[in-house]
């Protein structure tokens, strides 16, 4: 099997979409996943509403395509070659003639020719784009909407988000953008191994690298990274092509994959074997097979959270509430039973007290003072 699983469907043109196709076929494919990109929350509208498109459609996306498709389903399509040394050399006035007469006549047979199945496996895909762990609640809780896709997919630069797609979100691939400068953003060793362990494959993406050379930098070098982490297990390569022209052959996709530090079979299984585990992944799951230990529901720790702050603010309240009394409580002066004898008189009682081994008054208003505190 080989597959291209990242065929980004929104604000694409339907022509271009089918000359992407086209493309896809002319170079081997047998499998595609058109893409439905949800960034930040999942509502009703994000429902599966992708189409598969005919044979009679992509017949109509080039002057070639026909001939693929029938060269696909396995028909024969009548070619005529001029060998050097022959008739077609020597005598090109008259059989020159002929011979473009044969090829209009063969291609007007292609053009009558109907159509037969040119067993092209159509997927729908949805890619969820999460920026922190409160988006990805929507994942938990739309499971109406996940059912409706055949792969579901999460792509996100947070450290958080991917510990919690490695571990327990119900996705089958995580979708790294590693075009982009991920200086900030260090994939953690311990999710990649809970990852692989759940048999979940990360996605390279070649397409946006052909755009820029920063981006291709990018791409090697992050790529790399994440080999190195998963040394080289559960890899899917796609493409991300947003034109025919930035479809690559499979033969192209492994030598790019060797560049990324991938062994020669690991390359290979990145191209064929990848695509057909991702697919028995996800079958499991939409038939419940593969199951998630949740440790809590995404709205749930959210709500928990949400009281954790709530019980804080409160604590701290009555913190400071306590505090303010005290310190009223120390500065409040303490009231006198008695009025307090002349300054002569208790220097002339403090010796007797003394010497009788009794204390101060002084000493009892403090001792008072210090309980009123306490």
């Amino acid at each position: 099997m080989l597959a291209d699983l990242f065929l980004p469907n929104d604000a694409i043109e339907p022509p271009q979409h089918r000359e992407r196709v086209v493309a896809l076929l002319n170079r081997g494919y047998d499998v595609i996943a058109s893409v439905h990109s949800a960034t930040g929350r999942l509502t009703p509208a994000d429902k599966c509403s992708l189409e598969s498109m005919s044979d009679a459609a992509l017949a109509s996306a080039s002057a070639d395509a026909k001939r693929t498709l029938l060269l696909r389903s396995g028909a024969v399509v009548t070619t005529i070659t001029a060998q050097p040394g022959s008739s077609l050399f020597t005598a090109p006035t008259s059989a020159a003639k002929g011979v473009s007469a044969t090829r209009a006549a063969a291609a007007a047979a292609v053009a009558a020719a109907p159509l037969p199945p040119c067993h092209l496996r159509q997927l729908k895909r949805l890619n969820f784009i999460a920026a922190d762990v409160v988006q990805t609640s929507q994942l938990v809780s739309s499971r109406d909407i996940l059912r409706s896709y055949d792969i579901v997919s999460i792509s996100t630069t947070n450290e958080r988000v991917l510990h919690q797609a490695c571990t327990y979100l119900p996705v089958d691939v995580i979708s790294l953008e590693l075009w982009q400068n991920m200086c900030r953003f260090k994939p953690r060793a311990d999710s990649i191994q809970a990852a692989l362990k759940r048999g979940i494959y990360f996605e390279i993406c070649y397409a946006p690298a052909l755009r820029d050379p920063s981006a291709r930098r990018s791409l090697f070098c992050n790529a790399q990274m994440l080999v190195r982490l998963t040394r080289g297990r559960n890899i899917l390569i796609s493409s991300s092509a947003r034109s025919a022209s930035e479809v690559r052959s499979p033969l192209e996709v492994v030598h790019m994959a060797t560049m990324f530090g991938m062994t020669l079979k690991q390359a290979q299984d990145a191209v064929s074997l990848a695509p057909r585990a991702v697919l028995a992944n996800a079958a499991a799951r939409l038939a419940g097979r593969r199951t998630t230990t949740v440790p809590a529901s995404a709205a749930a720790a959210a709500a928990a959270a949400e009281l954790t702050a709530a019980a804080t603010a409160v604590g701290a309240e009555a913190t400071r509430a306590v505090e303010a009394v005290d310190v009223e409580m120390q500065d409040a002066p303490f009231p006198e039973t008695q009025a307090a004898p002349a300054v002569g008189t208790q220097q002339q009682q403090a010796p007797q007290q003394q010497a009788h081994g009794g204390a101060p008054a002084g000493g009892r208003v403090t001792r008072k003072r210090t309980a009123a505190v306490r």
